[in-house]
């Protein structure tokens, strides 16, 4: 774990690799369902915005796009979509040093830096199981898309040795689909949840249920944007093409 009194600068002399020209530095900063959460992250919030204004730094500072209990172990996570970043255990001694050296010079803090490939599906995707947290890198994406990645992605990596998984995946594929492209049945949601209950309980091995796992944080925290793109036909985000 990180202390906060770490020299975090010491040995992060490598700017991000990104061109990020014309794009308006961000931070997002995760929190839980309800305050105050046990991960710190309102606090981290608030003082971004403290130490923002104080060091006249021009920063946009968000509540990130998650779904968390607020207790994940590996919190408070930081992304920063302009570089392409994601920051966790991340303490309001290190906030200072984050906005001067990242957001102003686009130097990485190797210590705080989030790199952990069992952990995330995708690099702009963290997916902390242990505290079943999950967490956009930016609020324009659409959890409905990440939901059908997750499941096309698992699809592609399934066996298909026995019927759950095979057939119940690609179900799933197909529901997804049409729920994205605003074609779905106004029970889409409940089907959804019963395929992927069935999925984790009745498959031959554990691939099933790890699946089953990521997907259903998606669909349990981000709920709302599933049904509204059910009932109402339209995308929260923008980002879907709704025929």
């Amino acid at each position: 774990m990180i202390s906060a009194s770490t020299n975090i600068i010491e040995g992060s002399r490598f700017e991000a690799g990104q061109d990020i020209s014309g794009r308006e530095p961000k931070i997002m900063v995760c929190k839980g369902r309800t305050a105050p959460h046990a991960c710190g992250g309102d606090t981290i919030y608030e003082g971004l915005l403290y130490e923002a204004k104080r060091l006249n730094i021009p920063v946009i500072i968000e509540h990130a796009k998650c779904g968390c209990s607020g207790a994940c172990l590996k919190g408070p996570f930081l992304s920063l979509p302009h570089l392409g970043l994601f920051y966790h255990q991340v303490k309001e001694a290190h906030l200072p040093v984050i906005l001067k050296e990242t957001v102003l010079k686009g130097k990485i803090l190797f210590p705080l830096l989030h790199l952990n490939p069992l952990q995330s599906i995708r690099g702009d995707l963290i997916w902390e199981k242990a505290g079943n947290c999950i967490m956009a890198m930016d609020n324009s994406y659409c959890m409905v898309q990440t939901a059908e990645y997750l499941i096309n992605f698992h699809a592609d990596e399934s066996c298909g040795k026995c019927t759950p998984c095979r057939l119940g995946i690609n179900q799933l594929k197909d529901l997804i689909a049409r729920i994205v492209r605003g074609e779905a049945p106004e029970d889409a949601v409940l089907q959804m949840e019963s395929l992927i209950w069935l999925a984790g309980q009745a498959a031959y091995c554990a691939f099933a249920g790890k699946a089953a796992h990521i997907i259903l944080a998606v669909l349990s925290n981000f709920r709302e944007e599933f049904e509204i793109h059910v009932r109402e036909k339209r995308c929260p985000a923008g980002a879907c093409k709704i025929i």
